[in-house]
This record gives structure tokens, sequence and C-alpha cells, in this order.
């Protein structure tokens, strides 16, 4: 008689990161744009930022992580990794997937399941439970869940919403059903009727560069550059964190059995140092818990919740830890979730 396996449980066992070549200071971005460097310094929180340079892509710079993962965690075969997870909206190319391209580039198993997601700020955190339910349901030991937004190739120098704003970066998220920091049961959501405030309208199949219909004498008819860059209403996402974040905190804790004192860290999306110290006023949280990391990578979108967590795992010991991680932006949507770190080996 058949029996049916247990469910394979998800922890994160380890996190590797990267970013690009070329680093642009708050001089630069002054000259662009006209924001005082002060003012990106002290209420963006910000003195520097890494974007890709002219011969690197989004790939090259997933890769990267991905080989610093395996150094960090030289215990991780790659050969039995069953699952690649790569978060973007902003690919190397419309198609095909990110992930493959990155599945070819690390040598992995042609039985790898890979596939993208097309998450921005809140994707890492909808990531982990996307993979978590995968190896579940399909028995993967182990998984890499990555992320790599460049926003750099999305904006224009002289956009002052965008341009002192946002940094790239990669990071790869070593996911295993033999340990690490379990993951809990997210609290996730989304309120579309906001998709315009952070949105590049035009590329995509309702405004495209080139389709069937074109004539191929004229060429292909380019939208307006405007609609190909970037636009974010700053304003209107701050209403949307201090609005659906705090509730988005109470719901996870409600949903993993927690109390605000049971957390011992707090890693937020890193959307800028003002919003981040305005949520934490909001939200009533101990600002001694809640991390502030981008002063010299700025907000990497996707990355900014792994990469703030590693930079954090390298100074502080969280053995035995509750960490809430929350991912919130683009859609607009947002994720919030719990890490609980397994204790020191006595």
């Amino acid at each position: 008689m058949s029996t049916v396996a247990p469910p394979v449980l998800a922890g994160v066992r380890e996190i590797g990161w990267a970013v690009p070549g070329w680093e642009v200071g708050n001089d630069d971005i002054s000259a662009w744009s006209g924001l005082a460097p002060d003012f990106i310094t002290g209420k963006l929180g910000i003195r520097s930022r890494r974007w890709l340079a002219e011969d690197e892509a989004p790939l090259d710079l997933a890769v990267r992580a991905c080989e610093d993962l395996f150094a960090r965690a030289p215990e991780l075969d790659p050969s039995r990794i069953g699952l690649v997870v790569f978060v973007t909206q902003n690919p190397d190319h419309r198609l095909p997937h990110s992930s493959a391209l990155l599945q070819h580039a690390l040598g992995l198993d042609t039985a790898t399941a890979c596939f993208d997601v097309n998450l921005g700020c809140s994707g890492w955190v909808y990531g982990l439970s996307v993979a978590k339910g995968f190896m579940a349901a399909e028995g993967v030991t182990d998984a890499i869940l990555v992320t790599c937004d460049p926003y750099s190739r999305a904006m224009r120098r002289q956009d002052r919403d965008v341009v002192g704003l946002f940094g790239d970066a990669a990071t790869a998220t070593w996911l295993s059903a033999e340990g690490g920091a379990a993951i809990g049961r997210v609290d996730a959501g989304t309120d579309g009727s906001g998709a315009e405030k952070l949105m590049i309208r035009a590329g995509g199949a309702r405004e495209p560069i080139q389709d069937v219909r074109t004539d191929p004498d004229r060429g292909p008819v380019m939208p307006d550059p405007d609609a190909l860059a970037l636009r974010m209403d700053g304003r209107a996402i701050f209403t949307f964190m201090m609005t659906r974040i705090p509730s988005t905190i109470e719901g996870c804790l409600q949903r993993n059995g927690l109390a605000l004192d049971d957390v011992d860290l707090f890693v937020f999306h890193q959307a800028s140092r003002f919003l981040l110290e305005q949520l934490t006023a909001r939200a009533g949280l101990p600002a001694d818990r809640v991390a502030i990391d981008l002063e010299d990578v700025g907000n990497t979108v996707s990355s900014t919740v792994p990469l703030t967590l590693r930079r954090r795992m390298e100074h502080q010991d969280l053995a035995g830890a509750t960490v809430m991680v929350s991912g919130f932006g683009v859609g607009l949507s947002w994720a919030t979730n719990v890490l609980r770190f397994p204790p020191k080996e006595s």
C-alpha cells in the first residue's frame, strides 16, 4: 500500500548578493535632476547607488549573486537544486523567461523547474511562499529564489521622482527542506486601482513598439518616450504605505500567532529613510528593531529585503530570532511574513 509523503517544509538557509560596478554619487544626481545632495542624503537616506554599466545585463548580476551564494554555502550542491524562481520586472528580454537563461548560465540540471515572477518591491516575500508551496507540492528539497530588477534601465536622468532613489542589485536565496529559518504564513494583498502610481506604461502589448499592424515601409511606431520611462507618484506611494502596511503587520502577527514584542527584527522594503521612519512611528514599532540600510545601495526594488537581511546577518546573531519581512510597492501590492531562525546547537 502506498503512503503519502509528508509535506516538505522550506527554510531560508543562506543569501548571496551582488551589485554592479557603476557607482553614482549624489553630486551626479544633483547635476542631472536638480535634487539637492543634502535632500538625497538626509531625507532619502542615500549617499550613493550602483547601476548597471553599459556592458552589464540583469542576468550577469543574477549569476554573480548566485556565485556569491555558492561561495557562502559550499554545502549547497547545485545538482540538488530542483527549482529556480526569478523575481524581476526588468528582464534581459521580453521572452524567454530569465530563469531559463539563469539555469543555463549556472549549468543546472535540465530537470530544474524554472519560472519568473513579475513582481516588484513585494516580490521576494511573495516568492518565499511561491517557492515554499512548490517545494511542498512537488517534493523539491532545494531551491533558489533570485531577485534582480534594475530600474536604472527604465529611468530618465532628469526625473527627480526616481533618479535619486533607485539602485540596482541582485540576490540569491537558498531555500532548503533540511533546515534554515522557517517561513511562516504570509499576509498579502493587492490594490490595482493604484497601479498607475508606479508604472512603465508602454512597451507591452497594450502600447507595443512594433506588432503585425506595423507598416514595414515605415518601421516601428515608437511610443511617446515618456511612456517608456518609469514614472512614480511619490505622494501616492507614501499614502499607500501609511494606510496599508500597519494593517499587514498586524495581519501577519495574527496569522502567525505572534505579538509585536515577539519580533526581534523588522526588515521592510527599503523605500527611503524618511518613509521607513514614518512607517515605524505610524505602526508603533521600536525603532531600534527596524533595519534601515540603503545608504550605499539605494532602493533596489525586489532585492531590498533579502539584501538588508543578508547584511544584517553579517553583524547580528539571528540564532533563535523571529524576523518580520515585508515588501510593498508596485502594483500596488504588499506581502508580509515572518522567518523563525533556528537556535544555536548546544
